[in-house]
């Protein structure tokens, strides 16, 4: 039986990897790296918010996509499409949920900002 750290560590690698995600800014900005500030500064929610309304497509968006992903695997987390969907979902939880998962996606961004490409 794997262990969290061991899942967290194959999933941000598989997203790493994988040529969906857009992990670079405009300007080769690594924005996966942003991410975690942003959450610890604003919420999950707020930076969420943010990454649904990026009219500049930025990436920030591809990064919860992928968390998402990563949260299939751990948590009790439907079959999600959109990050928007899941923000909504997000917003009926009780305050330790959302605490649980907050902290479940910086673990996770951990992993996934030291296997982004640059």
């Amino acid at each position: 039986m794997k262990n969290l750290e061991q899942i967290r560590a194959k999933n941000a690698l598989e997203a790493a990897e994988n040529d969906f995600y857009k992990f670079s800014g405009p300007g080769g900005g690594d924005i996966v790296k942003k991410v975690p500030t942003m959450i610890m500064e604003n919420g999950l929610l707020a930076a969420m918010a943010f990454a649904v309304e990026d009219k500049n497509k930025s990436g920030y968006v591809d990064v919860f996509k992928a968390c998402l992903e990563h949260l299939k695997d751990v948590k009790d987390v439907k079959e999600v499409k959109e990050v928007k969907e899941y923000l909504s979902d997000l917003t009926t939880k009780d305050s330790s949920e959302l605490r649980a998962v907050t902290s479940e996606i910086m673990a996770y961004l951990n992993y996934l900002r030291r296997f982004a490409k640059k």
